[in-house]
């Protein structure tokens, strides 16, 4: 069997705590060191696109799959597949532009979780577009958050934003006029941008960070991109990031590296605290999480989203289409 999620399927079968605890199974799984998961491939095509390819084995569950997204001219396309290694078998195959932005808060979720003080109740979040949304879900998933402030240069989209995610998440959001006064006095801030075609990128500034904030980033996926400027690594006390390998593909801290404000011994990556490494131990400190997310995560989300659908009878069964072959 595998079944066919399209967009519509995959909305109906989100469910953001779920997903959160999906990734953390997986991260612990990838900690133990039986996950294979190299580099994410990005080929350019024609017309200055892309093809981007992330998979990975998860031998400890049986999982494997991958992840593939796609421009050519203005839009991108996502594409996940989930195979039970056990049964050879191709699960199921799913859209994933929305599921990506899920995962992607989930995964800022699941480190403010760890990261955050324990009675952070405000945030404020830079950029008002789906992974903003997404983001500010996933951190209400795991604190009790009673106030927010948002920023977008445009008035319209963030005035747009406060009004619907206070109706969806039940509490006071507040559309505020810089960047500056949306991080003024928060707990835990969300840098939700897509920068890099404007100015230098930078939406976030070290200077506006205060003791006991924790910063969530998860802009700057590509070395061209900026989110968070050079300070912000040098003034966090403690760094986590998702992935080593965003050393080599993120802008933001490939910038840092550069600049000599990138310092590894701060450096812990996620999968260490699914496991009990203690990053806050006091309440005046800095965190800052860095993400550029990873096959492991999607296929996760992507097997929350699966056994949900199942359940609700959602998408469409086109049966085991792969013919299976002897290989010698």
């Amino acid at each position: 069997m595998t079944l066919i999620l399209n967009l519509k399927d995959v909305e109906q079968a989100i469910n953001m705590r779920t997903i959160i605890e999906h990734i953390e199974q997986g991260l612990v799984e990838e900690y133990h060191g039986n996950v294979q998961m190299p580099p994410r491939m990005n080929m350019p095509t024609n017309n200055q696109g892309f093809f981007r390819l992330m998979p990975a084995v998860m031998n400890d569950s049986g999982y494997m799959g991958f992840k593939a997204f796609f421009k050519s001219g203005p839009r991108v396309r996502y594409l996940i597949g989930i195979i039970d290694q056990h049964e050879n078998n191709l699960e199921a195959m799913m859209d994933s532009s929305y599921l990506t932005a899920v995962r992607t808060g989930a995964t800022t979720g699941l480190a403010t979780k760890y990261m955050a003080r324990e009675n952070a109740k405000t945030v404020g979040v830079i950029g008002s577009g789906l992974e903003a949304r997404t983001n500010l879900e996933a951190v209400c998933a795991v604190r009790d958050i009673e106030y927010v402030k948002v920023y977008s240069p445009t008035p319209q989209r963030r005035e747009l934003f406060a009004t619907e995610m206070s109706e969806k998440l039940g509490i006071r959001i507040e559309a505020v006029d810089s960047p500056n006064e949306a991080v003024d006095g928060v707990d835990i801030v969300n840098v939700c941008t897509n920068t890099s075609t404007k100015g230098n990128g930078v939406a976030f500034e070290g200077k506006w960070m205060r003791k006991s904030m924790h910063v969530n980033s998860i802009g700057s996926t590509m070395p061209t991109m900026r989110e968070i400027d050079t300070d912000s690594f040098e003034k966090a006390n403690v760094i986590v990031i998702d992935t080593k390998h965003l050393e080599n593909e993120s802008g933001d801290v490939l910038n840092a590296i550069k600049s000599g404000q990138y310092d590894h011994s701060k450096v812990v990556e996620l999968k260490e605290l699914v496991v009990g490494q203690k990053v806050r131990t006091n309440e005046e400190q800095i965190t800052l999480f860095k993400s550029v997310g990873t096959a492991v995560q999607d296929i996760m989300a992507a097997r929350a989203v699966y056994n949900e659908a199942k359940k609700l009878n959602l998408g469409t069964d086109v049966g085991d289409f792969l013919e299976a072959k002897m290989f010698n």
